[in-house]
């Protein structure tokens, strides 16, 4: 169990020249239904939150501090120049209720180099939105300074609208990701312009993610960490 999340050759070749990866399913790793009221509980009213106890158990039962983080940190170092901690890592849990309009189609780049989703609870609807990732890998070039970091990310938010993000999609540009397999994705946050669907208000679950963001390159006034401290998460 603790050796699933430790990337093989070929996972790390794909994520570096396509941008991302699928991973291996949790479905025979993780009995999701025994931590999903736990973080619903710990959760209370939040959409995000940081550093719960269930949530960190998951990212322990899967490796992410004893495989992942060290091979995504010599990855960082060697291939983008990172100079920081491995220590520098940020994860939240995401838990959208049905019909939440505010956590739809806000296409962003994160702030840190790598970015895993870890699907938890998925919902299902064969005809509506349910949350679903949609995510454009590659769609700018690794910013050399935090100037074009900027840039970037204001020129981008043009995209941060559902028709914007149904053209990307028809052009194969963006993927969209139900999760149904459960499968894990790895991606570069920094030059993944990524957003979520709507989830419909007669979905009956609510959809649940563990966000694990790793190395953010940026100085302590960075535009990431200036966000993240004005959204107090």
């Amino acid at each position: 169990m603790k050796n699933f999340l430790n990337l093989k050759k070929t996972e790390i070749e794909a994520l570096l020249s396509n941008g991302f990866v699928k991973l291996p399913s949790i479905k025979t790793k993780l009995n999701t239904e025994e931590f999903i009221n736990k973080i619903v509980e710990e959760m209370g009213s939040s959409t995000f939150l940081t550093s719960t106890n269930s949530h960190k158990a998951i990212l322990k039962k899967l490796g992410v501090d004893e495989y992942l983080a060290p091979t995504l940190f010599k990855i960082a170092k060697e291939t983008f120049n990172y100079k920081g901690s491995i220590n520098n890592q940020y994860h939240v849990v995401r838990m959208v209720r049905p019909g939440d309009i505010k956590e739809q189609y806000r296409a962003h780049f994160d702030s840190h180099i790598f970015t895993l989703v870890i699907p938890i609870n998925i919902p299902f609807s064969k005809d509506m939105e349910r949350g679903e990732l949609i995510f454009y890998p590659n769609a700018r070039r690794y910013p050399r300074t935090e100037i074009e970091n900027l840039i970037g990310k204001v020129y981008f938010k043009k995209y941060a609208n559902k028709t914007s993000m149904k053209e990307l999609i028809k052009n194969k540009k963006a993927i969209m990701e139900s999760f149904d397999d459960l499968r894990p994705i790895l991606f570069n946050g920094m030059t993944t312009l990524h957003t979520n669907r709507f989830v419909h208000h007669t979905i009956n679950q609510n959809r649940l993610t563990i966000l694990a963001h790793f190395f953010d390159p940026s100085p302590a006034y960075g535009i990431g960490s200036i966000l993240r401290k004005v959204r107090k998460r």
